[in-house]
């Protein structure tokens, strides 16, 4: 694949009070050196100037804003707008390491629909000594099917569905089991292709100790995946 397939990538950014590092995210898309990339950051009912400075940015910033409903329904409402052939997702406090879009791209040209880089976690460089201390060490990169390293075709994505947003943690768990379901192909590449900002307010990190929000996410995952399951011979 080459640049010119830009045009039809489509990109959405969840966002909800991400003022302080929504530019620097944004920044990260269009440094990848694609020009006609649709990006829709939805603005999920956030308080501060989030959306303000996304339209700032740039002209080919489209902005949506709701009332605040979590992350799989601010994705949801992103990928009904969005019009390109792909799907690439990145919050709003994170960022694409440089060549992330392209690298994701080639890896597609063996004709799978899907395809997850690495990610690498860093620590937010406002967070004082004592922030840093408190949430500890940075876990080591891995490869994993996660939102901002997947670049997946939209045919491929409607397969699976949209994300369940009765799930505040965990909705990935659960999409992965349906796009497996599916029977998606997918491709695992080493390279970093995301960097995981750690600022104390991840939702993820918010919400660490609700286990039953992580529990239920787990349960559909594993029903989802029996149901895949082919039948026993001799099964009515």
């Amino acid at each position: 694949m080459t640049k010119d397939d830009s045009a039809d990538i489509s990109i959405v950014m969840p966002c909800f009070n991400y003022a302080s590092y929504i530019a620097e995210a944004i920044g990260s898309i269009f440094a990848q050196g694609f020009g006609k990339v649709q990006v829709v950051v939805v603005d999920d009912g956030s308080t501060d100037a989030s959306a303000e400075i996304a339209l700032s940015l740039d002209p080919r910033v489209e902005c949506i804003r709701q009332a605040n409903a979590g992350q799989a329904a601010a994705r949801n409402a992103g990928i009904l707008r969005a019009r390109g052939k792909y799907l690439a997702f990145l919050d709003a406090d994170d960022v694409w390491t440089p060549g992330s879009l392209a690298a994701r791209l080639d890896a597609l040209r063996d004709g799978r629909e899907c395809v997850y880089g690495a990610s690498e976690a860093f620590l937010s460089p406002e967070l004082t000594d004592a922030e840093r201390q408190r949430l500890g060490a940075v876990p080591p990169p891995m490869t994993g099917r996660l939102p901002g390293t997947m670049l997946i075709a939209r045919e491929a994505f409607d397969r699976a569905g949209l994300f369940d947003t009765s799930l505040k943690l965990g909705e990935m768990f659960d999409w992965v089991a349906r796009a497996d379901k599916a029977q998606i192909t997918v491709a695992m590449m080493d390279r970093i292709v995301l960097r995981r900002r750690i600022h104390g307010g991840n939702t993820s990190i918010r919400l660490k100790g609700d286990n039953k929000e992580y529990l239920k996410a787990l349960k559909s995952s594993l029903r989802h995946r029996r149901e895949a399951l082919p039948e026993p011979d001799g099964a009515p």
